[in-house]
């Protein structure tokens, strides 16, 4: 997929199928300031995050407090992880 620039109020969108094999893996770095997380955005073989992101349902918003993953089906943004 290579490297995507997604600026403020920007989103970036993707679709795709799990590998049968289960070893799917998209991931991303963000940055604010000097601060940066890379993160993995789909991984099949995390059990944590595979019951939490569903392809069609779900993805990450970027706040000023750290990372969320938006769920649809419950209406919420999940904390994930803070700005180191």
């Amino acid at each position: 997929m290579g490297t995507h620039w997604v600026g403020p109020n920007s989103e970036y969108e993707w679709r795709f199928r799990p590998s049968i094999f289960g070893n799917t893996l998209f991931w991303c770095h963000v940055w604010k300031g000097g601060s940066q997380i890379v993160y993995d955005a789909y991984y099949a073989d995390d059990d944590k995050l595979y019951d939490r992101v569903y392809m069609d349902n779900s993805y990450w918003v970027v706040k000023d407090d750290g990372l969320y993953l938006r769920q649809f089906w419950k209406g919420v943004d999940v904390f994930w992880r803070p700005w180191p």
